[in-house]
This record gives structure tokens, sequence and C-alpha cells, in this order.
């Protein structure tokens, strides 16, 4: 069962990390592509935070929970306080942060203001990074099983 609930786990981080990754590095590579192109893009993005996102931090979630509760660790433990601190802040982020930051660059790119679309990228592209990082040294902690 514990295995089961692992992989579980590390598909959804995973599926999290991954797509930020992907997302970071395209963004350049769509910027430079036609304003369709860059719709279209920008849409996709949009779509992966209204649905791909909470389907991966739901499997993270509930996946977490349940490798304490049948699992050796305790919620005593740092690591996976830091684990619920850093998937809360996704969600936050993600909601409060980047759905905003989407629908003002859909808008810009829509009405052909290639210069506020750069800056609105350049603020998604720090967010992104510093999401990127939380997860990163969320990983790092369970690993090393911090404060345990």
């Amino acid at each position: 069962m514990r295995t089961l609930l692992l992989v579980a786990h590390l598909i959804g981080v995973a599926a999290w990390l991954g797509a930020n990754l992907v997302q970071m590095v395209l963004l350049p590579h769509f910027a430079s592509r036609e304003y369709a192109v860059q719709l279209a893009w920008t849409e996709a993005s949009m779509w992966l935070g209204k649905t791909y996102y909470n389907a991966a931090g739901a499997l993270i979630g509930l996946s977490g929970v349940a490798l304490v509760l049948h699992g050796e660790w305790g919620w005593d433990r740092g690591f996976i306080w830091l684990g619920i601190a850093t998937l809360t802040i996704g969600g936050v982020v993600g909601s409060v942060v980047f759905a905003p930051l989407m629908g003002r660059l859909r808008a810009q790119i829509a009405e052909g203001s290639p210069e506020r679309a750069t800056s609105t990228r350049s603020t998604i592209r720090q967010v992104a990074t510093l999401d990127t990082g939380l997860i990163v040294l969320t990983m790092i902690a369970m690993i090393a099983k911090w404060a345990s």
C-alpha cells in the first residue's frame, strides 16, 4: 500500500514540477510567435491552471495524507508540514497570482500590446521560478526527512 501511495505522490509532484518547467522553457519560445500562436499558448496555459494543476494538487494532497495516515511518519514531522505549506501556497499562487496574470497576458496579446505583454511574461516567469524553487526545496526536505 505504501509503495502505491508513494508512486501516486511522486506522479503528482512530477506533474506539477514538469508542467512548471515546460511552461518556463516554452514561454519565451511562444512569445516570439505571431499573435494567434501566442494567444493559443496562453489559453492552453490557462487551461492547465484550471484543470491540470488542480488534478496534480489533489493527487499530491490525497496521497500525502494517506501516506501519513498509513505510514511511519506522523503529523509532528517538519517535512510533512512543509509539504502541506507548499501545496497550499501553490494553490493560492495559482488562483490569486497566475490566473489574473494569464488573463492580463491574454488581453494584452489580443489587443496587440507587445511591450505590456513582455512585462507580464517577465512577472509570470519570476513567480514561476519561485514556485518551482519551492517545489524543489520541498522535495529536498522530503527526501532528507528534515525535522523528523
